[in-house]
This record gives C-alpha cells, sequence and structure tokens, in this order.
C-alpha cells in the first residue's frame, strides 16, 4: 500500500516538543521507517520579518531536496502589502509550482486573528477556486485555539459551510478533526462535494468503515500531523480497515493525489 500523507510540518517551534521535531532529512527517515511514499509539508519558521514569505522559502529550500517533499503554501488572511491585493498570494504560489496551500495564525506582536469569513478574505478565496487549489485548515482553527504566539483564530465550521457553498471548485481539507466533530464532518459532506477531512482521529471501532459508508471514501485523507502525532495509528487504520482495496487505496493516497491533479 502506497501512502501519501497530507500533513506534516518540518522546523523548530518555540516551545518544542515532546517527541522533537523534523528536518527534511529527518522527515524522509522517518517517512522511509514508515513506508509512506510522499509528504505534503510545510516549514515553520517564527520570529521573522515576514514569517509566511519565510515559511514558503524555507518550503520550497526543503521540497528541492526530495522530489517525496510536496510542499503546501502557507497563504496571509489579513493585507499582505500596501496596495497589494491578497489573491497575488495565489499567483506566487502557482509560479513556484505548489498545488497546495493552507492557514497559518500570523505570530508577531501586532498580529491580528486569523480569519476565514468570506466577507474579509473573498478575493482570496475567490482565487484559489478559480484555480481549484485545496486548501487544508486544522481543526483546531474551527475550536478558536491560538498556536502559543497567535491571537485566537475567528473561524467556525459555519464558516466552512459558507465557503463551501460560495466556492463550489474549491476543496476543504479539515486537518485532524476530533471525534466529537463528526456530526459536523459528515453532514457538510454530505451538503458539499468539495469537503474533504483527514482521519487519524477517527480511531473508533469501524468508525471509519461507517464514516465511509455514509460519506464514500474519496472524502477522506490519509494524514499524519507529524511530528506532534503518532503516524501508526494512521497507517494501521488504513492497512487493517474492513474497506476493499480500491476504497483503502483512496484513503492512502488517491484521493489527495486527485485533489492536487486538479489543480488548473
Amino acid at each position: 500500500m502506497n501512502f501519501f500523507d497530507a500533513n506534516s510540518m518540518l522546523g523548530a517551534l518555540p516551545n518544542g516538543l515532546p517527541g522533537g521535531t523534523l528536518d527534511a532529512p529527518g522527515l524522509l527517515r522517518e517517512m522511509d521507517h514508515l513506508g509512506i511514499e510522499k509528504t505534503l509539508f510545510f516549514h515553520y519558521a517564527y520570529g521573522e520579518g515576514d514569517m509566511k514569505d519565510e515559511m514558503n522559502r524555507r518550503s520550497l529550500e526543503a521540497a528541492r531536496t526530495s522530489s517525496r517533499l510536496v510542499p503546501t503554501w502557507v497563504l496571509s488572511t489579513g493585507p499582505v502589502r500596501v496596495g497589494e491585493a491578497p489573491a497575488v498570494q495565489v499567483t506566487r504560489m502557482l509560479d513556484a509550482g505548489v498545488r497546495a496551500a493552507r492557514f497559518y495564525p500570523d505570530e508577531t506582536g501586532c498580529a491580528g486573528p486569523l480569519t476565514i469569513k468570506t466577507y474579509a478574505i473573498e478575493g482570496l478565496l475567490g482565487a484559489l477556486n478559480e484555480h481549484h487549489i485545496p486548501l487544508l485548515i486544522p481543526e483546531s482553527y474551527l475550536h478558536g485555539q491560538p498556536t502559543t504566539h497567535s491571537p485566537f483564530p475567528r473561524a467556525s465550521y459555519d464558516d466552512l459551510d459558507a465557503i463551501c457553498g460560495r466556492f463550489p471548485n474549491l476543496p476543504i481539507v479539515v486537518l485532524q478533526p476530533s471525534y466529537t466533530d463528526r456530526f459536523d464532518l459528515i453532514a457538510l459532506a454530505q451538503r458539499h462535494k468539495n469537503f474533504h477531512f483527514t482521519i487519524p482521529i477517527y480511531s473508533l471501532f469501524r468508525l471509519l468503515e461507517n464514516t465511509a459508508g455514509l460519506i464514500g471514501a474519496e472524502r477522506l485523507l490519509f494524514g499524519t500531523n507529524m511530528p506532534y502525532s503518532d503516524p501508526a495509528l494512521g497507517i494501521g487504520m488504513v492497512l487493517y480497515s474492513a474497506l476493499g482495496e480500491p476504497d483503502r487505496s483512496l484513503i492512502a493516497r488517491g484521493n489527495l493525489m486527485r485533489l492536487l491533479d486538479g489543480v488548473r
């Protein structure tokens, strides 16, 4: 079974992690150990003058070391530069050859909260929709959970419902959803064909199989959340699932490949 991870991170965090953080060689070693063929990743950077630009620069630099490391572009939801439209970020992203995007809160001293309100980022969402670019959103933001150095995000499942309905060509991928969000996840997947989520916290007995039966395996993606989470859980869920081989292959890599190949 070939795995394509939808969610990993490089770079040292200000407060560290119990299991340590990863650089590009370290991530590749973990992938070899786990049998993961490729990963969609971003590179964290803190304390830089332009935090998002530095994240993207480091992501591109790491991606040049191996074709197995597929970069994700970190977008800003606030004003980027004076006189510049936020949607210009999408042009830069595509020019760099990147086919997936994600949000990350600003962590500077005067940072405003991350927002996914459609009235605030309509132009950015429109550009992503035009090019069918997958947008990755960690579930923690939807409950107002900040990073160590950021304000509380302004985001919810209601916002995702509005985005999916207004921008039907924009694939939304919720990362690391918890079991308690299952009703929101299933309801949104039934309402919107462009709504997806990763599986690793879906760990109750036969929950993966039951979810696939309700919404289809094509909405579920394998994502490790390295180095925060142990990848073995998601791998085991896919390998030992009661789902058939075609559905397990979709979750392991096929669904993510389809979303990336759909970028225009």
